[in-house]
């Protein structure tokens, strides 16, 4: 057995993403620690570049790794129930205290909390890189240790590492994998899910899940890269005609490293720099960033941050110089179980990560902007998918709400500007205005203009209403009901229509009052209510929620 180990590791000889980002942990570890000078074991890197690294490492230097890879504390955490055990027997707290607290209605009312030990996992460096962070303690390395704690160490058996070190006991982990490492190179280990997420013993055909131990010990490094996000759904209170968000489990986002040596000097820039300390509005205990629409927002998130930072510093880098691209794993524990609600592979494309950057924050309501983001993933026109939604949800929740109407008004608005700007380009091409058609109207335009048209003169001819004879007077509220009134009926109306009969409503209906539109648009639209039915459909309703 060797005395003092040399680990040779290359980007493109790991099996995994998760393999990886482990790779880029153990740098960003064992740089941390080489600012101990009252280390005894050899911990360090020989060589570092893009391709990969080299460790230097003796059985001393492991356990002192291991030492901070799983460093614990124990505290105490008040619980507002007392523990029961397996056995349904009460186990006794370590101590009780009495807090005054506020109920519901305001009121101050006395409520007992029982103290039980907990383990914390430190976290080693990401502590110092949590903009937030107090005494250990932030939003953002909170975060990452409820993850490990309800995610990847769920099943309490394996918080072990944890826990013998939060009570200053001795733990044998570094010697076995010691006795790992000086095995040969090919030598195998099994591989849990633990350190693997989706692992098995064994798959449906038998076959046991294996890995090199050389490589199996780059996974204890990868949690402090993936960045953790949380995925979050509306759900409508119909009583207090509201919607909630609620969080769904953890995003996990590892990035699948390119280039091993910038990605270590940028990611901590980052993760102090880029992050906001602000808790969120409602989840506040959470990072306000890290709450998301979608679990795959939380790749497209990251590689903006990092695009942001390489600009920042290096003008000719982009992300795709640094990742071959990111995955995102969708865990939630429910129960004893921990469920996979999904995975995704984003690739870090330049014009999708613009894209989200710029969208990001045009948006407000929450269901209206999760639909707006699925189509940017799934490179689909910004309406799609809007006629499903607005057909199967309550309406109080589209329709009736007032942020969501907005958004499509900035939807419609944002559309309308690049179209514009398209038919500039257009024109700065072809230079003979003789061969281009007398419209160019995009089909959304026009919808919009003739729902618009539709509002208006309905509002004329029925009430009486026109807007330049009600502004600032005391019927400019009148005429606000009245108009969402006549755009509720249509939308109503259109919601409950499909193919032919959605046809004949939109022509006898929306199109029985004179339209001011050319010959071409005409034909645009008639030509799209044949070949597109559903397309014109979905641009009336989110054009009659605009509107209204």
């Amino acid at each position: 057995m060797s005395d003092v180990l040399e680990l040779d590791y290359n980007l493109t000889e790991l099996p995994s993403s998760q393999h990886r980002a482990g790779l880029a942990g153990l740098v960003l570890m064992v740089k941390w620690l080489a600012r101990d000078k009252s280390r005894k074991g050899i911990c360090e890197l020989t060589r570092l570049d893009e391709h990969g690294t080299t460790l230097r490492i003796d059985q001393t230097g492991l356990q002192e790794l291991f030492d901070e890879i799983y460093a614990a504390s124990q505290e105490e955490q008040g619980e507002p129930k007392l523990r029961k055990n397996k056995s349904d027997e009460i186990v006794p707290p370590i101590r009780e205290e009495v807090r005054q607290e506020a109920d519901k209605t305001g009121k101050i009312r006395e409520k007992k909390y029982y103290f039980y030990p907990v383990t914390i996992p430190r976290g080693a460096f990401l502590v110092d890189y949590d903009p937030s962070a107090k005494d250990a303690d932030g939003v953002w390395i909170r975060l990452w240790r409820n993850m490990i704690w309800g995610i990847l160490r769920g099943v309490p058996a394996t918080r072990r590492p944890f826990e013998e070190r939060s009570r200053g006991q001795f733990t044998e982990d570094a010697d076995k994998v010691w006795q790992d490492l000086q095995r040969p190179a090919k030598y195998t280990v099994d591989l849990p899910s633990t350190y693997f997420i989706g692992a098995q013993a064994s798959n449906a055909e038998n076959v046991p899940f294996k890995d090199r131990a050389r490589s199996q010990f780059l996974l204890h490094f990868w949690a402090f890269v993936a960045q953790i996000y949380i995925p979050t759904t509306l759900i409508y209170d119909r009583k207090k005609k509201e919607g909630k968000p609620k969080d769904v489990g953890y995003a996990i986002t590892i990035p699948d490293v390119a280039n091993l040596e910038d990605f270590c000097d940028e990611l901590p820039k980052v993760l102090q720099r880029d992050r906001s300390a602000a808790a969120h509005n409602y989840f506040r205990r959470r990072p306000s960033e890290s709450v998301i629409d979608l679990a795959a927002e939380s790749a497209l998130d990251l590689m903006s941050k990092l695009n942001q930072r390489l600009a920042a510093e290096a003008g000719n880098q982009s992300v795709s110089d640094l990742l071959l691209g990111v995955d995102v794993v969708h865990l939630e524990k429910q129960g004893n179980n921990i469920r996979l609600w999904g995975t995704a592979r984003i690739d870090p494309t330049r014009s999708m990560i613009d894209e989200y950057a710029r969208v990001k924050g045009m948006f407000r309501y929450a269901l209206f902007r999760r639909q707006r983001l699925l189509n940017m993933l799934n490179e689909r026109e910004w309406f799609s998918g809007f006629g499903s939604l607005l057909s199967t949800t309550d309406s109080e929740q589209t329709f009736g709400s007032r942020f969501f109407r907005a958004d499509v008004r900035t939807a419609f608005k944002d559309s309308m500007q690049s179209n514009q700007s398209t038919k500039g380009e257009k024109a700065e091409v072809d230079t003979d205005t003789s061969k281009q058609p007398a419209d160019q109207s995009s089909v959304e335009d026009l919808v919009y203009q003739l729902v618009g048209t539709y509002i208006t003169a309905k509002l004329r001819s029925k009430h009486q209403l026109e807007w330049k004879g009600v502004q600032g007077s005391p019927k400019e509220a009148e005429y606000g009901e009245k108009k969402t009134k006549i755009a509720k009926d249509a939308f109503l109306s259109v919601r409950s229509r499909t193919g032919d009969d959605f046809v004949e409503y939109f022509v006898s209906t929306l199109c029985s009052f004179p339209q001011f539109l050319n010959e071409e648009g005409y034909a645009t639209i008639a030509q799209a209510l044949h070949i597109d039915t559903d397309k014109v459909r979905t641009l009336t309703l989110l054009a009659l929620s605009a509107r209204g």
